[in-house]
């Protein structure tokens, strides 16, 4: 059997379990881009852990990218080994496919005088006060660009100050929202359900009264960078503050699992270190050696 046909078989079964078209594209960017590499006609035989590792090092050479997208690019590899493996297709070692270690940054999250400076760009105009929500959702609730997409009309209980949110792998999860929040969701809705709007369940529309698409909010966040004076902001920013904000203020790390979608809490744990990086940033360094001195 070739790569190429291993590829088609692995597609056909990420549709079958039901995967987010997000999740299909990412599959079928990345494997075209390691076909591209080996070539389709590859026996799959040839796929060894060797050959992993020579495409890392191949994308590490030849691309101008940081060794965290390489990961994510050789992750996807490794899904198609490891489905390859169970499908007893594959006979390999599949604990030695080992990803390339990643660049050593800290993600530093919004401070509150740059969450203020978000919030205060905005207009009062319709799309500024769409926008302005969509913002505030990702940092209230820490909503995902696309679970912000995909959110309806009777996803929002208003009663309970609560959404029902459909995340990855079609979890859905409850999560609760404040009253700053809460008054900016009215002050849309008195738009959203005006006369002449569209009458599709879709809770965000464009300007056109169509349902938005993950490609608005990418657009709006690459107007955010250039206009809002925080060059360092993305849709993803916003989410890591409001998790390392829940931690900072004493929030349970279950708790904060549920409210994220994740499946492990082990992906939730590097808010704690989030979390510490904020006060050592926030708080006064009570030097040991100023009392001896």
């Amino acid at each position: 059997m070739t790569v190429k046909q291993a590829y088609d078989m692995f597609m056909a079964e990420q549709k079958m379990r039901g995967n987010s078209a997000d999740t299909i594209s990412y599959y079928k960017i990345t494997l075209n881009m390691f076909i591209d590499f080996c070539g389709e006609d590859l026996d799959i035989d040839d796929l060894d852990v060797l050959l992993f590792k020579q495409y890392q090092l191949f994308l590490s050479d030849t691309k101008n990218i940081k060794r965290v997208s390489i990961r994510t690019y050789a992750r996807a590899v490794r899904v198609f080994y490891r489905y390859l493996y169970f499908e007893d297709m594959l006979d390999i070692d599949i604990n030695k496919l080992r990803l390339m270690k990643a660049d050593k940054t800290v993600i530093l999250p919004l401070s509150d005088n740059e969450v203020k400076q978000l919030l205060d760009y905005f207009g009062e105009s319709d799309l500024n006060i769409r926008d302005k929500l969509i913002c505030m959702l990702m940092l209230d609730c820490g909503l995902r660009r696309g679970e912000v997409v995909k959110l309806k009309f009777g996803d929002v209980d208003f009663i309970n100050d609560t959404m029902l949110i459909n995340g990855k792998g079609a979890k859905q999860r409850i999560v609760p929202f404040g009253t700053s929040t809460k008054q900016q969701l009215n002050k849309y809705l008195s738009i959203r359900c005006s006369e002449h709007r569209s009458s599709t369940d879709s809770f965000f529309l464009t300007k056109d009264d169509l349902p938005i698409t993950g490609n608005t909010i990418k657009m709006l966040f690459q107007d955010l960078k250039s206009e809002c004076g925080i060059s360092r902001i993305y849709p993803h920013l916003l989410r890591h503050t409001f998790a390392t904000n829940y931690i900072y203020n004493g929030g349970n790390l279950e708790v904060l699992r549920v409210l994220m979608g994740h499946s492990s809490v082990n992906i939730t744990q590097i808010y704690i270190h989030l979390a510490a990086q904020m006060h050592i940033i926030n708080d006064k360094f009570n030097s040991h050696l100023d009392t001896l001195i």
